[in-house]
């Protein structure tokens, strides 16, 4: 995967203001299908002093080797600050090379993730924010930078060796993952099942059915 120029726009970017937040999502639905999107959100006030907008930043990651990738535009309330920024979705050329780190153990019925650190290490490419003085990853860190890899599996999560599982997603702090150098791997097992979404669906249709039937009594 090309990940090198990405990498090198975001490290840019960050190195601009600590005040930002940031996801990498990734999902894997099975062995053969996984999606992936970054969200990256900044303080409005940030393109005031910076005297750029969301547009050059689409521009930026256009020239910066991600004219494949689609891109929606984001506002959100978090703490009483609006944060404006951007998501891009991963064309299908990457979405599909992340099946390489898919295994089915059939025996265990399990579905394991496994992704080596080189691989993280090239998409953030750490080596050129260390060649820029005066700036580290975890002085980032203190500046206020929240920047999480959340990964979403087919079944329900057994256990992850990194990050924390809250509603069957694994969050991994990237800061944290990316100033160690214990592990080799990110490696999550699930159980090899799709999630069953069928009582959620059915509250729904129960739900609307309920409130019909108030209509139509009101309307008698």
């Amino acid at each position: 995967m090309k990940y090198r120029n990405y990498g090198l726009f975001i490290v840019l970017l960050l190195l601009l203001t600590g005040c930002v937040k940031g996801d990498v999502n990734i999902e894997f639905s099975n062995e053969k299908k996984a999606n992936m999107d970054v969200e990256i959100l900044f303080p409005e006030n940030f393109f005031s002093s910076y005297n750029t907008s969301i547009n050059e930043l689409k521009n930026k990651l256009n020239e910066n080797g991600l004219q494949d990738w689609k891109s929606e535009e984001l506002k959100e309330s978090i703490n009483g600050v609006t944060y404006l920024g951007l998501k891009v979705i991963a064309p299908e050329s990457i979405n599909k090379s992340l099946i390489s780190f898919v295994k089915i153990d059939n025996n265990e019925k399990n579905f394991q993730v496994e992704i080596d650190m080189n691989a993280v290490n090239e998409l953030y490419n750490t080596s050129e924010l260390k060649d820029i003085d005066n700036y580290s990853l975890s002085n980032l860190k203190t500046m206020g930078l929240d920047l999480d890899l959340n990964i979403t599996m087919p079944g329900m999560i057994k256990e992850t060796n990194l990050g924390d599982i809250d509603d069957n997603i694994v969050k991994i702090n990237l800061l944290d993952l990316l100033t160690q150098d214990k592990i080799s791997s990110i490696s999550i097992i699930s159980t090899n099942e799709q999630k069953n979404n069928f009582p959620v669906n059915s509250l729904i249709i129960i739900s609307l059915l309920v409130i019909l039937y108030f209509i139509i009594r009101k309307s008698k």
